[in-house]
């Protein structure tokens, strides 16, 4: 299962988001340039986006103060506890957390880390109803894809096996 968060991770970090240069500057990968000229938005892929911030090149200007982010997931979790169908939330919303967490002290990551389980608490047993009945992914966050997708096979393979199986082999 890991390696599929893997892949899913590497999927939101090529994804595009706007940054504004602080700088003109010229970056040559192997198949193209990026120019990027001061003060004019561009979309990069948050990969570059990322090295680029660090560097202090660029500004990400679709950025969500950790705080905020923070707050919308106790929020989230109140709202899955209300029973409501399966909440549609920002797709990456796990994966900003998990990067934040990442770089805090261990006294907030505790904090967060209580807030992320209490929210995925209440959202898993939406993920499988729906794994299991309408077999969409439509609406669930990034990571809750490979869990949906989970649940399906190894469902499939417990009635394959349920019905498929001779119950004499297991004698024999």
């Amino acid at each position: 299962m890991y390696d599929e968060f893997e892949r899913e991770y590497i999927k939101y970090l090529i994804e595009e988001v706007s940054v504004v240069p602080l700088e003109n500057i010229e970056i040559n990968l192997i198949s193209m340039t990026i120019r990027l000229v001061l003060n004019e938005e561009s979309k990069v892929p948050r990969w570059l986006a990322y090295i680029l911030e660090q560097n202090n090149k660029v500004k990400i200007k679709d950025v969500v103060d950790p705080r905020e982010m923070v707050g919308r997931l106790a929020y989230y979790a109140f709202r899955e506890k209300e029973g409501s169908p399966l909440s549609i939330i920002e797709k990456d919303l796990l994966f900003r957390v998990k990067e934040y967490i990442s770089q805090i002290d261990e006294k907030t990551r505790e904090k967060i880390t209580d807030a992320l389980r209490n929210f995925v608490r209440f959202r898993i047993p939406k993920i499988i109803r729906r794994a299991l009945t309408t077999g969409q992914e439509k609406d669930l966050l990034l990571w809750e894809e490979v869990l949906s997708r989970h649940i399906k096979r190894l469902s499939k393979e417990w009635l394959e096996t349920l019905i498929e199986r001779d119950i004499r082999d297991i004698l024999d």
